[in-house]
C-alpha cells in the first residue's frame, strides 16, 4: 500500500476551499519534515482527494508527485487525467517517461489529459491546444 510520506505536493498544489487555501500556495497546516498537522480533523476536501499515484498501483515510484514535480487526479469520472505541475517546475512533465506516457494516453482516445501550470494549460493531442481554467 502506497502512502504519502512527506510528498504533501497536493497541499501546495490544490486549492483547499474550507481553509481558505488557495491553489498553489503551501498550505499553512502542512511541514515538509511533518506532514499534515490536522490530518486527522483536515476538512472533507482534503479527505476527498487522493492523487492518482496513490490510487493507481501500476505508476511506480517515479510517478509520485515529489518525483514527478506534478499531481495526477481524474475527473468526468475517469475520462479526464488533470496533470496538475508546480508552477516552481511547470515543464517536469515534459521529462522522461512522463511526456511520452502521457501523450500514449491521451492518443489512446479514451482519455483526455490536460497539463496545467496555474490558470494556463493544454490539452494533449495530434496538436496540442491551449486552455485555460474555467
Amino acid at each position: 500500500m502506497k502512502d504519502c510520506g512527506t510528498c504533501g505536493l497536493c497541499c501546495k498544489l490544490m486549492g483547499v476551499t474550507a481553509l481558505q487555501k488557495p491553489a498553489g500556495r503551501w498550505c499553512r497546516h502542512f511541514g515538509k519534515t511533518t506532514g499534515c498537522a490536522i490530518y486527522a480533523d483536515r476538512p472533507s476536501d482534503c479527505r476527498v482527494f487522493n492523487c492518482l499515484w496513490l490510487l493507481t498501483e501500476a505508476l511506480d515510484e517515479v510517478w509520485k508527485p515529489s518525483v514527478a514535480g506534478f499531481v495526477l487526479h481524474s475527473e468526468q469520472g475517469g475520462a479526464r487525467l488533470i496533470v496538475e505541475c508546480d508552477a516552481a517546475r511547470p515543464h517536469d512533465w515534459r521529462r522522461d517517461p512522463y511526456e511520452a506516457q502521457l501523450r500514449r494516453w491521451a492518443a489512446s482516445g479514451d482519455l483526455e489529459v490536460l497539463v496545467f501550470a496555474g490558470q494556463r494549460g493544454v490539452r494533449l493531442g495530434p496538436t496540442d491546444t491551449p486552455v485555460r481554467r474555467a
